[in-house]
């Protein structure tokens, strides 16, 4: 029988946890220039793309573990410049630091969560990933409003971005406790100690004998061996010349970069100069935005418990639909609001701007990230996964660089970007999206026209079985004769 332990789930919450502590640049205690706040969420997230390309080959080489370490160190370092810059030169030189952290932390964790969570219960513990993102925007913003009342002292923004080095210290104390992925160990040759892990991640009473953790490991060695030798035929380029491997690639970026077309980072990123557009003051715009994000958390824990439950499919065309539905009518509401500058369509506009929020963190954010790692198999997980957050990061540098000038240019015509990709993505997940839920990250290969390792072998033991059957019937049949 499938299980999973408390250790998993202590596993993965403590992994997950603040992901994006990053203060925003744009809260008015920074007191800066839309020129700087630009450039502080572009390098930023050009960094991470860096980053992201990283990971692939790190934790390949060195193991997941290994990238959460070199992930905390990184941020660390960045995190202490950021906290301790005396210009807006040395601020923007840490963001730099702190962005190539993000993008491997970003890549690593999905990853290695979808690698120790068993297949029924993948999706919430995989989800976490999304919901600790929201957590991180939650103490960022309350952080930000609370610290908004020490504006006129260093304070108000040297403390918040303290608490990027203090999450940095807890991961990297807690990489020394968490296990490593159970498949990286057995690619490397490194059984026992997978065994060992899977034991702790799948105890259970009612199997004294550890048998679902010891088949678990079967089938594991079985398509470690089969996907070691299909890379070999492949060569390092296998992601990209197999048709096979190019839909899993396409897919996972489809996936990742769609919850980005959606226009979630921009709204997120800037959205105390949003409000304040719909006329709010700084402290009232700041104190909107904390609650947007609280409820942006909630619905994010939300989505994640019922990910396995009704798939990660059927979520995420719900999600797109209905995100995109109220993204139109938000738009239209700040369309009108511009002509009309009254509370009533300002109040309407943040309405339909919590419904949408709501929207994507049920049926988009803890499932994106999920479906991006998962598609892939062991061997190329890591590469595959940090090539889709790679190209996240290049969506997120496009929408934000282009943001402070659209909103005094265009202002909310900017946003029929978004609705139209919107509707691009629905569409192609409608044709293309399979439905992965459930099964184990073994038997995911199948939905991309491969059969199976353990598959595999069973149909050659049941073709041997047959042959051997006949075999002796055959001989029977003499002996009578």
């Amino acid at each position: 029988m499938e299980t999973y332990s408390w250790f998993n789930v202590l596993a993965v919450l403590f992994a997950s946890f603040g992901l994006d502590l990053d203060p925003d640049p744009t809260s008015p205690e920074y007191g800066w220039t839309n020129t700087v706040i630009s450039c502080a969420n572009g390098l930023f997230f050009a960094a991470g793309f860096f980053g992201a390309l990283s990971t692939g080959l790190i934790s390949t080489k060195l193991g997941r573990i290994k990238v959460f370490q070199l992930g905390s160190v990184v941020g660390i370092i960045g995190g202490v410049i950021q906290t301790a810059a005396t210009s807006a030169g040395m601020y923007l030189a840490a963001r730099i630091i702190t962005g190539f952290a993000m993008g491997q932390i970003f890549v690593v964790v999905p990853v290695w969560t979808g690698e120790i969570a068993p297949p029924h219960f993948r999706g919430i513990m995989a989800g976490m990933h999304g919901c600790f993102v929201n957590v991180g925007y939650f103490m960022a913003n309350w952080i930000g409003f609370g610290c908004f009342w020490a504006s006129g002292t260093s304070f108000g923004w040297r403390f918040p971005n303290a608490v990027i080095v203090l999450w940095a210290l807890l991961l990297l104390a807690g990489t020394f406790v968490i296990p490593e992925s159970p498949r990286w160990l057995v690619s490397k040759g490194r059984e026992d100690e997978a065994l060992q892990i899977l034991f702790r991640l799948h105890r259970d009473t009612n199997d004294p004998q550890n048998s679902f953790a010891q088949q678990e490991l079967v089938t594991i060695r079985e398509q470690i061996v089969e996907d070691q030798n299909q890379q070999k035929l492949g060569g390092r380029w296998q992601l990209f010349r197999e048709k096979t491997y190019r839909k899993r690639l396409i897919l996972a970026c489809m996936v990742a970069v769609g919850s980005q077309n959606t226009g979630i980072l921009v709204i997120n990123n800037y959205n105390a100069l949003l409000y304040q557009s719909l006329g709010l003051s700084a402290s009232e715009a700041l104190l909107v935005g904390a609650g947007y994000n609280t409820w942006a958390m909630l619905a994010n824990f939300g989505g994640a418990f019922i990910s396995d439950r009704y798939g990660r499919r059927k979520l995420l065309l719900i999600g797109f639909i209905s995100n995109t539905s109220m993204f139109v009518v938000a738009t239209g509401l700040l369309a009108r609001y511009s002509e009309t500058p009254t509370r009533l369509w300002a109040g309407l506009a943040l309405t339909f701007l919590f419904l949408y929020v709501f929207c994507h963190g049920v049926f988009i954010d803890p499932h994106c990230w999920v479906v991006a790692a998962e598609v892939f198999p062991s061997h190329l997980r890591a590469q595959g996964t940090g090539i889709a957050i790679a190209l996240v990061t290049l969506a997120d540098v496009l929408w934000l660089q282009l943001a402070p000038t659209a909103a005094l240019t265009i202002g909310w015509r900017y946003y029929l970007v978004f609705i139209a990709l919107g509707i691009v993505h629905t569409i192609y997940f409608w044709f293309w999206l399979p439905e992965t839920s459930g099964l184990a990250l073994e038997d995911i290969d199948m939905l991309f026209g491969k059969i199976p390792a353990s598959q595999e072998h069973r149909q050659k033991d049941e073709k041997h079985e047959a042959r051997d059957e006949k075999r002796e019937a055959a001989a029977t049949s003499e002996v009578v004769a």
